[in-house]
């Protein structure tokens, strides 16, 4: 598996009824780069499907979804589909450049985050 971000190994999110998925990007590459989160939501009752990009000006990303239905993420290179979070507690996190997932708590580095609502690396891939 290549890393996740590099050779269009891109992070697929997909949710089942509205709700929002929400990312934390930071651990930026200068110290004047703060953190960044924000939200993208949808109203679809039924099945959205989110893809996470990333910037080349920071290194780590977290994400959660908040929403009635469940949600599950992966790389774009694999089937395997996972549980996405409910929560900043145990987000879902990635290490820009590494070849796996990992969990953890990110509230330190959300509280220090400027809100990017609609406006962060979050898009949803529309059926066609």
């Amino acid at each position: 598996m290549s890393d996740i971000f590099r050779n269009g190994n891109g992070v697929i999110v997909n949710a089942k009824g509205p709700g929002k998925l929400h990312l934390l990007t930071y651990g930026g590459i200068s110290a004047n780069l703060g953190n960044v989160v924000g939200s993208v939501g949808t109203t679809n009752s039924g099945i959205t499907r989110f893809l996470i990009s990333f910037s080349h000006n920071y290194t780590r990303f977290a994400f959660y979804w908040e929403g009635a239905g469940e949600a599950a993420y992966g790389t774009s290179e694999s089937l395997a589909r996972y549980p996405v979070a409910k929560n900043w507690d145990n987000a879902v996190v990635i290490h820009w450049g590494s070849p796996s997932f990992t969990s953890g708590n990110v509230n330190a580095e959300v509280n220090k985050a400027v809100g990017r609502d609609n406006q962060t690396t979050v898009f949803i891939i529309p059926e066609l």
